[in-house]
């Protein structure tokens, strides 16, 4: 049987790592012999610990613990014996800068480093390479495995960033600034950088897009974006055969690396057994909602260690209408990025929840520990004063989502150009409708109308359109659950991790027609 090593630079916290480890299972159980190189951070235990995630799986992990110590003393992440990654998110004070942010020189060191890694633990036999997402590791990939097939499945976040770069390069060349100047002149230490954007934008007579993109990005991460828009692009030719995972990032990627074929698209996939309708009474959902947030709470404030935000059994009376029946309660599901537009979610929650009798409660789940972009949603909710209605979970197993999804009434998550959204699917799975925006993949795996429908969509950043869509849903029974058995049916037809392997042996036979 086939002989693959699976490459990801990242240790494990977002969807391509759950990509990976249901990917590879699967294939396991065809015969194959895998071997897998990740990214690892921490303890035993740790959702980040790449052992304890990939459990049962063949692999080598990459130890960025030393790296994040370095960090943590205040030297350089990136100049140490194994480096840590760059991230194609702005996660603020971090080990993991945003690409843009890390100067050639460090990223020769990354280079380096993963080559030596691949070469030393390589299997010796192997028949091909899959790398998931577009970095520097296709550089090491070829080094360490030379004239051996290799696939890239793209996933979305690094094109993002990619089309980021590409955007503030163009929009510096019209400003007639370098992007040097720019990470000086409206550096975000500087108080007075939004009267100097806007000075730059009316002499440039820019629109209030790119004012706007003047105005809110934080320069002096984005310094070295033509060296890694080179990079990355370079990167492409030694990508081998290249898949995305939905139609948005296809098209994304034809349009950033002007490419003169289309991409396959192979959608990720759910493990309909885990992921199933389950008919949860009112009691068992209290009692996991008092295990999520008050005997083992995960939710964690700006600053603070996961558990920082807890909750009490006074608390969780809330959870109760004056009837004493459970309110209604939408699912929040993610990350704590821009793109996910929790600020859309949480201002059409106040409408709703005004509108609604009884109204409903709000639990985020998620949130990578420390990890966020622009304001906390916690310190939102607050503004908002909605804070007594909306409840953090935080980062908790993945073996625990489907109960999760089984206690919500619907999962309702904005984000604008989700590149796949695999939590989607998983919430279709188990029987909760979902509502996302026309945006990205939910826009090809959510029918949002007929009798085939399945969740809503929403218009892109309208909290009123999100709004009035959360109030029909949730006064309309019959309706939720016409589309939860659509959901399921079309998980099954579609969208099962046996019907995703058996695309990804299709692609992998084509790179390696030998």
């Amino acid at each position: 049987m086939p002989s693959m090593d699976t490459v990801v630079l990242f240790y494990p916290r977002g969807g391509s790592a759950q990509v990976i480890r249901y990917l590879l299972r699967e294939l396991n159980t065809r015969g194959w012999t895998n071997r897998l190189h990740a990214g690892s951070l921490g303890t035993p235990g740790d959702p980040s610990h790449g052992p304890s995630f990939y459990q049962g799986l063949d692999l080598h992990p990459y130890d960025y613990n030393d790296a994040f110590a370095a960090f943590r003393r205040g030297d350089n992440p990136q100049d140490t014996p194994l480096p840590f990654h760059p991230s194609y998110e702005d996660r603020g004070d971090c080990p993991d800068p945003l690409f843009s942010a890390v100067p050639p020189l460090d990223a020769d060191g990354l280079t380096r480093a993963w080559t030596r890694h691949l070469a030393a633990h390589r299997s010796t036999d192997t028949d091909l390479v899959h790398l998931h997402h577009l970095s520097h590791l296709q550089t090491s990939v070829r080094a360490a495995y030379p004239n051996t097939p290799v696939v890239t499945t793209l996933h979305g976040t690094e094109l993002k960033l990619i089309d980021g770069m590409a955007r503030r390069v163009n929009l510096a060349q019209r400003l007639g600034i370098s992007l040097r100047d720019l990470a000086r002149l409206l550096h975000t230490d500087n108080p007075h950088r939004r009267a100097e954007a806007q000075r730059f934008a009316t002499a440039a007579a820019l629109d209030a897009a790119d004012t706007e993109l003047l105005t809110i990005t934080a320069w002096q991460k984005w310094l070295y974006s033509p060296y890694w828009l080179t990079r990355l692009r370079q990167a492409v030719f030694h990508a081998g055969h290249l898949l995305a995972v939905s139609e948005h990032d296809r098209d994304l990627a034809q349009r950033l690396f002007d490419l003169d074929h289309e991409l396959p698209v192979i959608p990720n996939g759910v493990d309909a057994r885990t992921f199933r309708p389950q008919q949860l009474d009112e009691q068992h959902c209290l009692e996991y909602l008092r295990h999520w947030l008050v005997t083992d709470p995960h939710g964690w404030a700006p600053g603070c260690v996961p558990g920082s935000l807890r909750y009490s059994d006074t608390d969780l009376r809330r959870f109760r209408d004056p009837a004493g029946n459970l309110r209604p309660l939408l699912l929040w599901v993610g990350r704590f990025l821009d793109f996910k537009r929790i600020p859309v979610l949480l201002r059409a929650f106040t409408v709703a929840r005004a509108r609604l009798d009884p109204a409903p409660v709000l639990l985020m789940w998620g949130g990578y520990p420390g990890e966020y972009e622009g304001q906390h949603p916690f310190e939102l909710a607050k503004d908002l004063k909605i804070e007594d209605d909306v409840f953090f979970a935080g980062w908790r197993g993945h073996d625990e989502l489907p109960t999760g999804l089984a206690c919500a009434d619907l999962m309702v998550a904005p984000a604008v150009g989700e590149p796949f959204g695999m939590v989607y699917l998983e919430a279709m799975a188990c029987g909760t409708p979902p509502i996302a925006t026309a945006t990205g993949g939910p826009l090809h795996t959510i029918v949002p109308d007929g009798p085939r429908a399945t969740g809503w969509l929403v218009k892109p950043d309208d909290p009123d359109d999100l709004a009035d869509t959360l109030i029909n849903a949730l006064a309309n029974t019959a309706e939720r659950k016409r589309r939860s058995a659509n959901g399921r049916s079309r998980i099954e037809t579609t969208y099962s991790w046996s019907r995703t392997a058996d695309r990804y042996v299709a692609a992998y036979h084509q790179a390696s027609p030998h």
